[in-house]
């Protein structure tokens, strides 16, 4: 099995982090009403912790139901806790209270949200939130200086905890970047530089695997050899150009038939392309080269109308390798051209 890619891996991991987060506020809320329940009643769903948990239930379901869009969900929900700090500031400066429980949340906010929007937006969006709660502050200062002293603790904290998720994420992005870049360059140097296929080293490397692979698992696996018929001729009378429009055109043609079920296509070399069949017997991978010799046949190739020879073989046991694979195959494809071309064997 494969591993994910990268960026893949960490959009996955933003849903997590959402819906943990979310989860946890839920089971606060839930908790510490139980520990001390309301005494306003109905009144209670009014108060800030429980919008804020109607808030958090709202982004783990939305979470959970639209995964690859957890940035947009969760840029909406921390408009709605920074709304619901707003609310919560003035009443707790004016009972001259230090909301510990807020302050802790909104210290998670911060390093969710960089986790979640990366170190740009995510500073943006902390920024925002700081400043917003400083002008809350700046409107409502607390009488007694010693739950102001408490509130400026709090914000420097929270900066504190930004300050080092800015410093993580832009090491992970960073890192995650130039992954990205090397992987692409291995890609594309793993490629045939014409058809887009895979070239000759990479091909061979993928029979290795795969013969090991379908040893391993104790499933079949069959290759195809093809060679496209009078190629010479192509290049003879229509010119290079007009051959290298046939090979890259014949190469996408290969990859489009048996791409979709697991196959590989690589170019071996010249006219001659290699199919890796991964979980067919000989009797199936036979009927897909007959296909494909059918394929090719009636439907002109980059406006030409060319014929190709196809050869089959299958693994034969733990005593088989590729070069025998690839012999065999080889072999019964130049049996095909013996035996006038446009066929298979």
């Amino acid at each position: 099995m494969n591993a994910l890619p990268l960026p893949q891996l960490l959009q996955r991991s933003r849903v997590m982090v959402v819906c943990s987060a979310s989860l946890a506020y839920l089971l606060y809320a839930g908790l510490t009403a139980l520990v001390d329940p309301p005494r306003e009643g109905l009144m209670a769903l009014t108060n800030p912790k429980n919008i804020a948990a109607i808030v958090a239930l709202l982004t783990a379901v939305t979470t959970l139901l639209r995964p690859q869009a957890v940035q947009g969900v969760y840029a909406v929900t921390s408009v709605g806790y920074l709304l619901v700090a707003i609310l919560e500031i003035p009443r707790a400066a004016a009972w001259g209270d230090m909301p510990f429980h807020l302050t802790l949340w909104l210290t998670m906010n911060v390093l969710v949200s960089y986790l979640v929007f990366g170190w740009r937006l995510g500073t943006a969006v902390n920024v925002v939130s700081l400043l917003c709660i400083g002008v809350s502050l700046a409107l409502n200062r607390p009488p007694d200086p010693s739950n102001l002293a408490d509130w400026l603790t709090a914000a420097i904290v929270m900066g504190g905890t930004g300050l080092i998720a800015f410093s993580f994420m832009t090491f992970i992005e960073q890192n995650l970047s130039a992954h990205v870049q090397t992987d692409a360059r291995l890609q594309a140097a793993r490629k045939d530089g014409l058809t887009e296929v895979l070239g000759r080293s990479a091909t061979e490397e993928e029979l290795q695997r795969s013969i090991q692979q379908a040893l391993n698992n104790r499933v079949p696996l069959s290759i195809i050899v093809t060679d496209i018929d009078h190629f010479k001729r192509v290049n003879d009378v229509h010119g290079h150009g007009t051959g290298d429009d046939v090979l890259r055109s014949f190469g996408k043609r290969l990859r489009r038939s048996v791409g979709g079920s697991g196959g590989q296509v690589g170019r071996w070399g010249g006219e001659e392309f290699l199919l890796i069949l991964p979980g067919l017997a000989r009797t199936d991978a036979l009927v897909v080269a007959e296909r494909l010799r059918a394929e090719v046949a009636d439907e002109p190739i980059a406006g030409l109308d060319i014929t190709a020879s196809f050869g089959v073989s299958s693994l034969r046991g733990a005593e088989d390798n590729a070069e025998d694979l690839f012999a065999r195959a080889d072999s019964a494809m130049y049996n095909a051209k013996r035996s006038g071309r446009n066929a298979v064997r």
